[in-house]
């Protein structure tokens, strides 16, 4: 008989890929001020309601090619990655923190985290902009995963303080400095937001490697954009995503890759 966490994993894996459907659609229309409920599912260039087995999560996309059956417009990769990324999240989240009862509250954190950081990265990713909305949503979770840590783990409160005044502190000396020398926003005050609530949630240490993991894929990515003139050295880059995906990488996996670096790398 196969192992239940397994297949309990493979389900959350589905359900994670379905929210991040969701997701996109609320990141598409909330911008946009439409309700979130109201049409169904259509394709934003023909107007064409999505028939359900053509709204399968990760399966249509590669099915139709990424594109609309009805007027074959291009269907962004972005979509296809929300939904692997929301059920790699889910799957991640189970896997790691679906062991105990203790660990549970931090579970369900961390699936509210994923759906929550899909559709700020979805909404960055276009409009280049943060809500307050998001970032509230995401301080009270913050701060929720930190106590609970603190109380029911018995981890230092210090870590938690230390990593959102890291997060202000760094974020808002480089957006300084940034804006001194090249006379412009290097980074938005969501960007600094963002990391300092992060920092509460992460602690210090974990928030570095966050940043170290944002910052490598941005640069590979953006460079490669740029190599395959698919962006202009001088566009606005939205650097939002790649926050997201580095604290989610170590809300999840932080314990496993800092006992990892303890032990092997020192």
């Amino acid at each position: 008989m196969p192992d239940p966490k397994i297949l309990i994993s493979i389900f959350a894996f589905v359900f994670g890929a379905v929210f991040a459907s969701f997701a996109g659609v609320v990141a598409y229309r909330v911008p946009k001020g439409q309700s979130i409920v109201k049409p169904d599912s259509f394709c934003p260039a023909c107007r064409t309601p999505i028939k359900a087995y053509d709204n399968i999560p990760i399966l249509s996309w590669l099915i139709l090619g990424g594109k609309c059956r009805n007027c074959h417009a291009k269907i962004g990769v972005f979509s296809l990655l929300c939904e692997i990324f929301g059920g790699l999240g889910f799957f991640s989240a189970y896997w790691m923190y679906g062991n105990t009862v203790e660990e549970l509250p931090i579970l369900i954190a961390l699936l509210l985290t994923v759906f929550l950081f899909l559709v700020m990265a979805a909404i960055d990713f276009e409009t280049h902009d943060i809500y307050n909305i998001t970032l509230i949503l995401f301080g009270v979770i913050a701060l929720f995963v930190a106590l609970w840590r603190i109380f029911a783990f018995g981890e230092s409160p210090w870590s938690f303080v230390g990593g959102a005044a890291l997060g202000f502190g760094f974020f808002g000396l480089v957006a300084l400095v940034s804006k001194m020398l090249l006379k412009r926003d290097a980074l938005g005050s969501g960007d600094i937001w963002l990391v300092g609530i992060g920092g509460l949630a992460l602690g210090a240490f974990p928030l570095l490697l966050a940043i170290l993991i944002a910052t490598l894929t941005g640069s590979v990515i953006e460079l490669a954009k740029i190599k395959l003139s698919k962006q202009d050295k001088e566009s606005e880059i939205a650097f939002g995503p790649y926050l997201l995906l580095g604290m989610g990488v170590m809300a999840i996996y932080g314990n496993a890759i800092l006992d990892f670096y303890w032990k092997v790398v020192l």
